[in-house]
C-alpha cells in the first residue's frame, strides 16, 4: 500500500507541477531561514549568516533537481517541456511536418483499416452473447476436407449423443427472404433465420422486450408459430413500439405471434443479419415445399453450434464429434459414407476463418511494408535534420545536458510527428474502410459486420504509433547525440558528414518498395489472366433482374406458369435479343439444394451412389443468353411440364464422371438419377439427358464448385425465391426500367425488381483479387513515391556536402559530364543495391502467395523485369536533378563555400 500511495502521489505531482514547485520553494526557503537564524545566534551578521547558510545547505538548484526526481517521474516532466518545443519546431517547417504526417497517415491508416476488418471478421466477440469463448461451431467434412452444413436429423443425433456440451443449437446457413404482409395489402421483403428453439438459451441472449424462444416452445413440426424481432427491424419497422409484442406478423401468408425482441446489436454469432427469427420447425409452414427438410438426412442446410461444458476443451469436443461422425457413417452409409463431423472455435464465418485470415494477413503485410517505407523515409529526413542541428546539440552538450536527456528530446519530436500521422491515419482509415467496402459486390442476403473505429482499433493505432516512432526515431537520435562537441563548435561545416546510416535507410526503402510493387504486379497479372481467359460463357451485355415470386404469394404451383408468362412478354420487347430465367449464374452463389446426382452404379466413386453437384434451374434460352456452347444434344424446348418426361442437361465434367468410357457426344439419351429435389426431397427420380454443354470455369465465393454442372427445367423443378430474368439486348443497352414496368403491369403486388449487370454478378469469385490489386497497387504507388523522395533526398544532400570538392574538381579541369556521372553513380549505387535486395525478398516471398496468383508463376519474369526497369528509371530521374544542379556549380563560389 505504501508503494501504491507513493506511485499515486508521484503521478499527481506531474499534473500539479506549479503547486509542487511552490511547495518546494517554500520548503527550501524555510531550511535556509532556519540555518541563517542558527548562524546569527552564533554571532554572525545577517549577511554573513546568509552566506554561511547557503554554503551549509549546498547547491539550491541541484537540491531542487534531486527533490524533483524523488517526487515525480523525470521523463514525464521532460516531456512537458519537449512536446511544446517539438511543436514549435514543426511550426517553423510546415512543409516537412505536412509531408511526414501524410506519408505516415497512409501507412498507419492502411494498417488500422486492415486491423478493423480483421477484428470484425475474426476476433470481435458477438454482441449480446454470454461467455462466447465457450461457444464452438460444429460442421461436416467430406473426406476430411471443408467445413459444411448438416441436416436436421444429424443435428438431432449430435444433440442426443454428445456429452461435451451444455447445449447444441442449429440455424439456417443464410437468412431467407420472406413476404411480410403490410397494412395496405402490399408485401414487404424481410429476411428471416430459422433457428432451433434452444438457440437463444444456449447463446445466453436476453430480450429487449417480451421474451425469446425457450423450453416452453414445442419442437414438433408446425407447432410453434412464433417470432422474435431484431432490434434494428423493431426500430425501423415499428418505431420501438412495445405493443408489437403479442401482436401478429403475417409471413409468407401465415400468422406468427411476436413473443419478443432481441437485445440491441444481437445478430447471433455470425455476420449474416436477420430481421426476424422463427422456429426451425416452422420451415414447412412458411415453405411447404421444404417440409421434407426436417426428415431428409441428405439435406444439409443447417449450421450447428454448441456451448462447451466447463473444463471441456475444443480438441476434446472435436474428438467426441469425430467418434459420433464415424458412428453415423456406419448407421447411415448411403447418406454419410464420406461425411465426418468436426468442431472448430467460434467464428463469424464458420469454416472460412483460415482463408479469410490468410487473405487479411496478405493485406496487413502490404500495409506494413508501406508503413516501413514511410518510417525509413522519415528516419532519413530526421538524420538530415540532426546534421543541420549539430551546432545546437553541441551547445546543449557543452552546457551539461546528458546524452539521455537529448535522446528523449529528439524522440519527443519524432513522437509528435507520429502523433500527427496517427491522428490523420485514423481519419484516413474511415475513408479507406469505405473504399474497401465499395469494392465488394452486392450480396443476396444482408450482412452486418461493424467496421467502426472502436476501442481495440484505437489501442492498436496508439501502440503502432508508439512502436514505429521509437523504431524510426531512436537511430537518428543516437546518431545525433554522438556529435564531437569541440569540432562542432569550431566549424560545423568542415566536419565530414556520415551518410552510411541514411544510405542504409534509402536502400531499405528501395528494397521494400520493390517488394511491394512486385506483389502488386503479380496480383495484377493474375487478375489480367483471369479476365483474359475464356470463362466458358459470355456475361458481357447481359442484365439480371431478380424476381421474388414468393413475396407476392406465388406457390410452387402458380409460380412456374407466371414466370413463363413474364418471360414471353419480355422476349417480345424490341431491344431483347435473348431472354430466359435462371436460379443462378456461374461465378455467383451457384449451389442449389436439389439433392444428389447418380449415374451408373459401376461408375460411382468409392461405391457412393449419389454425389453433390452444382444445380441450376433454367428456362429455354439460358445457354444462348450466356453463349454457352452445346457439345451434344439440344436445349429445353419449352414443352417440359411436371407430368412430362423428366429431362436434364449436364456439363462435360458430369458426362466424363458418370460415363468415363464413352465419348461425351454419345451420352445424350442416357439417364441419371436424382435423389431429392424441391418437391420430392426424400425420393429419387430418373432424368433423361437431352444435352451436354461446356462447363464454366468459375468457382463460387462461398465454396468451390464440385465440377459437376446439372441443369433442369424450371417448369419441372421450380425453386422458390431463386428466380432471375436474364436478358441480352441487341445493342447492350440497359432496359431494367422497361422490364419493371412490364412486370408491374402484370402483377402490381410484386416488389420492385432489383437489377444488376451479369458481369458484376459473375465477378464474385474475383473479389479477393480485385481487393488485393487495389490495395497493393495504390499502396505500391505510395511506396514508389516515398522511395523516389528518399533517393532524391540523399543524393541532393550528398551533392550539397561535396560542393567544395566539386568546385575544386571543376577548377582543376574536370568536365561537367564527369561531375554528372560521379553524382549519378553515387545515387544509382543505392538504387542498384536496394533493387537487388528487394528482388531477392520478392523471389522468396511470392511463392508463399502462389495460391492467389491463378496460374501466374511466382517468379514471373515479366513482373520482375518490369519492376526492375521501373525502379531503374525512377532512380535515374531522382538522381538526375541533384546531379545536374551539381554540374552548374560556380568554382569561385564553391571555393568560398562553407
Amino acid at each position: 500500500m505504501e508503494r501504491l500511495r507513493r506511485l499515486v502521489f508521484r503521478l499527481l505531482t506531474v499534473w500539479r507541477r506549479d503547486r509542487a514547485e511552490a511547495d518546494l520553494a517554500r520548503e527550501v526557503s524555510s531550511h535556509l531561514a532556519l540555518l541563517q537564524d542558527e548562524f546569527q545566534r552564533r554571532g554572525l551578521t545577517p549577511d554573513e549568516a546568509r552566506l554561511a547558510a547557503r554554503r551549509a545547505f549546498g547547491g539550491v538548484e541541484q537540491t531542487k533537481e534531486l527533490q524533483r526526481d524523488a517526487r515525480s517521474f523525470r521523463w514525464l516532466d521532460d516531456a512537458r517541456q519537449d512536446v511544446p518545443y517539438a511543436a514549435r519546431l514543426l511550426r517553423r517547417d510546415p512543409v516537412f511536418a505536412a509531408t511526414a504526417a501524410v506519408s505516415l497517415a497512409i501507412g498507419i491508416g492502411a494498417n488500422t483499416t486492415v486491423f478493423t476488418i480483421a477484428n470484425a471478421l475474426l476476433f470481435r466477440p458477438p454482441a449480446g452473447v454470454v461467455e462466447p469463448n465457450r461457444l464452438v461451431d460444429i460442421g461436416s467434412t467430406t473426406d476430411g476436407a471443408g467445413f459444411g452444413t448438416c441436416s436436421y436429423l444429424t443435428y438431432l443425433d449430435i444433440r442426443r449423443r454428445t456429452t461435451s456440451f451444455d447445449g447444441v443449437y442449429a440455424y439456417s446457413l443464410f437468412p431467407r427472404a420472406m413476404s411480410l404482409a403490410g397494412a395496405g395489402g402490399g408485401a414487404e421483403r424481410v429476411f428471416a433465420t430459422d433457428v432451433t428453439t434452444n438457440y437463444f438459451t444456449v447463446l445466453g441472449a436476453l430480450p429487449a422486450a417480451g421474451r425469446l424462444f425457450d423450453v416452453r416452445d414445442k419442437e414438433d413440426p408446425g407447432a410453434s408459430p412464433i417470432a422474435v424481432l431484431s432490434d434494428g427491424f423493431w426500430t425501423r419497422r415499428f418505431n420501438r413500439d412495445r405493443a408489437i409484442v403479442g401482436g401478429t406478423l403475417t409471413l409468407n401468408g401465415h400468422p406468427f405471434v411476436v413473443v419478443g425482441v432481441a437485445s440491441a446489436g444481437f445478430q447471433g454469432t455470425g455476420v449474416r443479419a436477420a430481421d426476424v427469427w422463427i422456429p426451425l420447425n416452422m420451415v414447412g409452414v412458411t415453405s411447404p415445399q421444404a417440409t421434407a427438410l426436417l426428415t431428409n438426412r441428405a439435406a444439409a442446410w443447417l449450421l450447428i453450434g454448441g456451448r462447451l461444458k466447463a473444463g471441456v476443451s475444443v480438441p476434446q469436443a472435436d474428438a467426441e464429434m469425430n467418434a459420433i461422425g464415424r458412428t453415423l457413417q456406419r448407421e447411415y452409409p448411403d447418406q454419410n459414407r464420406t461425411t465426418d463431423l468436426r468442431v472448430l472455435a467460434l467464428s463469424p464465418v464458420p469454416g472460412n476463418s483460415a482463408p479469410i485470415a490468410a487473405f487479411l494477413a496478405v493485406l496487413m503485410g502490404i500495409a506494413s511494408v508501406v508503413l516501413a517505407i514511410a518510417c525509413a523515409n522519415l528516419a532519413g529526413v530526421l538524420l538530415a535534420r540532426a546534421a543541420v542541428r549539430r551546432r545546437e546539440i553541441a551547445v546543449r552538450l557543452a552546457m551539461g545536458a546528458g546524452r539521455a536527456r537529448l535522446v528523449r528530446q529528439l524522440l519527443a519530436e519524432t513522437l509528435t510527428i507520429f502523433a500527427l500521422g496517427g491522428a490523420a491515419g485514423l481519419l484516413a482509415a474511415r475513408s479507406m474502410t469505405s473504399v474497401l467496402v465499395s469494392l465488394l459486390p452486392a450480396l443476396p442476403f444482408p450482412v452486418n459486420a461493424s467496421l467502426a473505429l472502436d476501442g481495440p482499433a484505437l489501442v492498436f493505432t496508439t501502440g503502432l504509433v508508439l512502436l514505429t516512432a521509437l523504431a524510426s526515431g531512436l537511430a537518428p537520435a543516437l546518431q545525433a547525440t554522438k556529435t564531437d562537441v569541440v569540432s562542432a563548435l569550431k566549424d560545423d561545416a568542415r566536419v565530414p558528414a556520415r551518410l552510411r546510416l541514411r544510405q542504409a535507410f534509402v536502400i531499405a526503402q528501395v528494397a521494400l518498395s520493390i517488394l511491394l510493387v512486385v506483389i502488386a504486379g503479380l496480383f495484377a497479372r493474375a487478375l489480367q489472366r483471369m479476365g483474359s481467359m475464356d470463362p466458358g460463357f459470355d456475361a458481357h451485355g447481359v442484365e439480371l433482374l431478380s424476381l421474388d415470386l414468393p413475396l407476392a404469394g406465388y406457390t410452387e404451383t402458380t409460380a412456374p406458369p407466371f414466370a413463363r408468362a413474364v418471360l414471353d412478354r419480355v422476349r417480345r420487347l424490341p431491344a431483347v435479343q435473348v431472354a430466359t430465367i435462371a436460379a443462378a449464374l456461374p461465378g455467383g452463389f451457384e449451389r442449389l439444394g436439389l439433392g444428389g446426382i447418380g449415374g451408373p452404379r459401376a461408375s460411382a466413386p468409392n461405391g457412393q451412389r449419389f454425389v453433390s453437384a452444382d444445380w441450376n434451374v433454367v428456362e429455354p434460352g439460358y445457354f444462348a443468353a450466356l453463349r454457352i456452347p452445346f457439345v451434344a444434344g439440344r436445349d429445353f424446348d419449352g414443352a417440359e411440364r411436371e407430368e412430362t418426361e423428366q429431362v436434364v442437361i449436364i456439363g462435360e465434367g458430369a458426362a466424363r464422371r458418370f460415363w468415363p468410357d464413352k465419348p461425351t457426344r454419345s451420352v445424350v439419351g442416357e439417364s441419371v438419377v436424382q435423389r431429392g429435389g424441391p418437391r420430392t426431397p426424400a425420393q429419387t427420380r430418373t432424368l433423361r439427358v437431352i444435352g451436354v454443354v461446356r462447363d464454366p470455369r468459375y468457382g463460387t465465393l462461398v465454396e468451390g464448385t464440385t465440377g459437376l454442372y446439372i441443369y433442369v427445367p424450371l417448369q419441372q423443378q421450380y425453386v422458390p425465391g431463386r428466380t432471375m430474368i436474364v436478358v441480352r439486348t441487341t445493342d447492350g443497352r440497359r432496359i431494367a426500367d422497361t422490364i419493371r414496368a412490364l412486370v408491374a403491369s402484370m402483377d402490381p403486388s410484386l416488389p420492385m425488381l432489383t437489377a444488376q449487370a451479369a458481369e458484376e454478378y459473375t465477378a464474385l469469385g474475383l473479389v479477393p483479387h480485385r481487393v488485393a490489386v487495389s490495395v497493393s497497387g495504390s499502396l505500391g504507388l505510395v511506396g514508389l513515391l516515398l522511395a523516389a523522395i528518399g533517393i532524391y533526398g540523399v543524393t541532393a544532400y550528398a551533392a550539397t556536402r561535396r560542393t567544395r570538392e566539386i568546385g575544386i574538381r571543376i577548377a582543376l579541369g574536370a568536365r561537367r559530364g564527369d561531375v554528372l556521372r560521379m553524382v549519378l553513380r553515387q545515387g544509382l549505387r543505392l538504387v542498384l543495391v536496394g533493387s537487388a535486395i528487394g528482388l531477392a525478398f520478392a523471389a522468396a516471398t511470392s511463392p508463399l502467395l502462389a495460391g492467389l496468383f491463378f496460374g501466374v508463376p511466382p517468379l514471373d519474369p515479366v513482373t520482375f523485369i518490369g519492376t526492375a526497369a521501373l525502379f531503374a528509371a525512377i532512380g535515374l530521374a531522382a538522381c538526375y536533378l541533384p546531379a545536374r544542379r551539381a554540374t552548374r556549380v560556380d568554382p569561385m563560389q564553391a571555393l568560398r563555400y562553407e
